[in-house]
Order: structure tokens, then sequence, then C-alpha cells
């Protein structure tokens, strides 16, 4: 396609159009994203309410199957993060889930509050003790949950109707040399466009209106800079993509999808149990230079 469509403020060439929704490289925000913008409200209803009901009923269980893997990967991450503070400290976790990640950075003695708007992941973060506010990460809650060394968002800004508010709210609530962490799926990558394009796939990561936003790592680090943040660090995660081009399509097959999930997960138990964890990670930062992953992580630092 190679229409150009304007919606409001927002202006672009049409990428695909799924239902009602249209996906545009936006001109004014920089990155991809639907059009029209679902209500601010009812994403609030469905988050609060729906997603991890009736949309992600499952998520839970998966979380505790995989819960070995969540520590493993975590605590990776949280070390990456120390390494670009220069220390632990205090950290806010927004749209902190069944809290997980929270759990771990709590257990390895980072201070950790987190935000979750689900009412039935709220609830579960409390059962185990963390400091969870329920709501929405706003206006008035930037207002009044202090300030963090580190704000650490994974899979929340491709969901967010503003997500350039979402990152100056952000900026607000950290300390002077305070870092962001965004992570979020790494979409319209090569190996997405090669099984849509060139193997007659349909574009399978658009899933309208659950996902607005689509990001890379220069759409990132473009809007980052843009609300005066210096990235730092870059790294993806395992590129799923290759089981679909290895013949593996678990797009209809959610069995199959945990199985090779499973096959991933093996891969990086594997190498961590026997200390090998540099070889993980110089296979992941070769990836990422190369755009390949299924997830884009950036860690960027507050200019002040």
């Amino acid at each position: 396609m190679s229409d150009r469509k304007c919606w409001v403020e927002h202006s672009g060439i049409v990428l695909h159009t799924v239902g009602e929704f249209d996906v545009i490289h936006c001109e004014s925000c920089g990155f991809k994203h639907i059009i029209p913008i679902p209500d601010e409200e009812e994403l609030a209803r469905i988050y609060k309410h729906e997603y991890h009901v009736k949309d992600k009923p499952l998520m839970l269980q998966h979380q505790l199957e995989d819960e070995e893997w969540h520590k493993t990967t975590n605590a990776a991450r949280l070390e990456s993060i120390e390494k670009q503070l220069k220390r632990k400290g205090s950290i806010l976790d927004i749209g902190s889930g069944n809290g997980f990640f929270l759990k771990q950075a709590m257990e390895l003695d980072w201070q950790a509050r987190g935000v979750e708007p689900s009412d039935k992941a709220a609830e579960y973060c409390r059962s185990l003790g963390l400091d969870v506010v329920h709501g929405i990460f706003d206006q008035a809650c930037a207002d009044s949950i202090g300030k963090f060394d580190v704000v650490h968002l994974w899979e929340v800004l491709e969901h967010l109707p503003d997500p350039i508010s979402m990152i100056a709210l952000c900026r607000q609530v950290l300390n002077p040399g305070g870092l962001i962490v965004i992570g979020v799926p790494n979409d319209y990558n090569k190996l997405q466009r090669i099984m849509h394009e060139d193997l007659g796939e349909k574009p399978w990561w658009l899933a309208p209106p659950h996902h607005i936003n689509f990001f890379n790592r220069n759409s990132l680090e473009r809007l980052l800079r843009r609300l005066d943040f210096e990235p730092l660090h870059y790294e993806t995660t395992f590129p799923m993509e290759l089981f679909l081009l290895m013949g593996k399509n678990y797009l209809q097959d959610p069995q199959l999808g945990r199985e090779c999930h499973a096959m991933r997960k093996e891969l990086e138990l594997n190498l961590t149990r026997t200390g090998n964890r540099d070889v993980l990670d110089k296979l992941y930062s070769s990836l990422a230079e190369a755009g390949f992953g299924r997830h884009a992580v950036l860690m960027a630092g507050k200019k002040d």
C-alpha cells in the first residue's frame, strides 16, 4: 500500500489495514501506529477488568510454568540495569502484571514498587507481598508516587494511546541521572517481512486495538532523544520468527507455540546453568546489531 492518510494530527503512509484500523508510519510521532487511535477510557476499562481475564486468561498459568526462566531472564536484565546505573537503587515497574519482575528486583535488594491497572494482576501482586499501586500511571499517580532511580516498562508502550506523554511522566518521576528501561515488541522487523512479503503469511503481529504502536531500535531512540534521554544500551530477545522460517508455524497453534517457547527457554537456561551466560549475551548482542529479536530493549539516561 502507498496511500497516505490523516487522522486528527497524525498522518503518514498506510502500511497495512486491519478491519477498521490503518497502520501508518506517523510523520509527527516518528513511529508506526494505528489510526484511529482507540479511546483512552475504553482502553482503561479493558486493561482494568478484561485483559488478564478474557484476553490473556492463561498468562499467570504460563508464567508459573516458566518461573525458573523468568527468574533467570529478569536477573540478567536487572544485572544489565545495574551496570548502566553503576549501583542498585529504587525501581518503578509500570505495568507490573503478575509481579514476576518486581518480585525478582525486591529479592535482589532493589527498592521496588509497581503500578498495575488490572484488578486480577494487582491482587496477585499483593498476595505476593509486593508494593503495587492499583491503577493507571497518569499525572495524578506521577505526582504522588515519589522519585526513582529506574523506571521499567515491559510490554507497555505498544498498548498506549499516547506513549509520548507516558515517557514524559516517567521523566518526571526519575531522579537526576536516572534510567528508563523500555521493552517492546520489535515489529516490522526483517524476519517478519520475509514471512509476510516473501512467504505469504499474514502480518500476525498486528493486533488492534490492543497493540496500537510499533517500534524498533531507531524509532525508540528517536523518541527518547526527543524527550531528553540519552540512549545507553540496546539489546534484543530471542527472534521467535526463526521458528516460523524453520517450518514451525505456531501462529494458529498455541500448543506448538508453547513447544517453540520451551526450546527457546532450554537454550537460555542451559547456557545460564552451565555458567556460559556470556555466550548467550554475545549471541544476542550480534542479533541486536543485525536488527533481529522478538523484543527491542532500550536503556536510556535522563539528561539533567
